[in-house]
């Protein structure tokens, strides 16, 4: 998939569909001009994002605390930047590049902390759509 906007809304549709709840951080990233240089540069604390910040959070109800998984979605040929590099180097985030991977990252979560039910469900998704959903 070449859009990271259609990447993220396909991964938010089907992890709604599977049960989870999905947060979305980004905001419309245009870039905006300095008052003080006028170099132009994308908006940053409360005009928009941190940087690095990934663009999902994940979360599902059934998990017996109260936490989320962070993910930054790329493309195939999409760039890491070194900030959101330095938060999945620090084990802040997780970078995927395709809803399987998403949902393989879930899934790792779910054996952990989550339901054996959820588990299966999630095997049997991966295992019936590994080739339609590779992005």
């Amino acid at each position: 998939m070449k859009d990271e906007s259609a990447l993220q809304l396909l991964v938010k549709n089907t992890l709604g569909f599977l049960g989870y709840t999905v947060i979305e951080t980004g905001k419309a990233r245009r870039k905006v001009q300095c008052p003080r240089c006028k170099n132009m540069h994308y908006p940053t604390g409360w005009q928009g994002n941190t940087l690095g910040c990934p663009d999902l959070y994940i979360h599902c109800q059934h998990w017996k605390m109260p936490v989320a998984i962070a993910v930054e979605l790329k493309t195939a040929k999409g760039t890491v930047r070194a900030e959101q590099k330095a938060m999945a180097n620090q084990k802040m985030t997780v970078i995927c590049r395709s809803v399987i991977q998403v949902i393989e990252t879930v899934l790792e979560f779910e054996k952990l902390y989550g339901e054996s039910v959820q588990c299966d469900r999630l095997e049997r998704f991966i295992a019936s759509n590994e080739v339609s959903c590779k992005l």
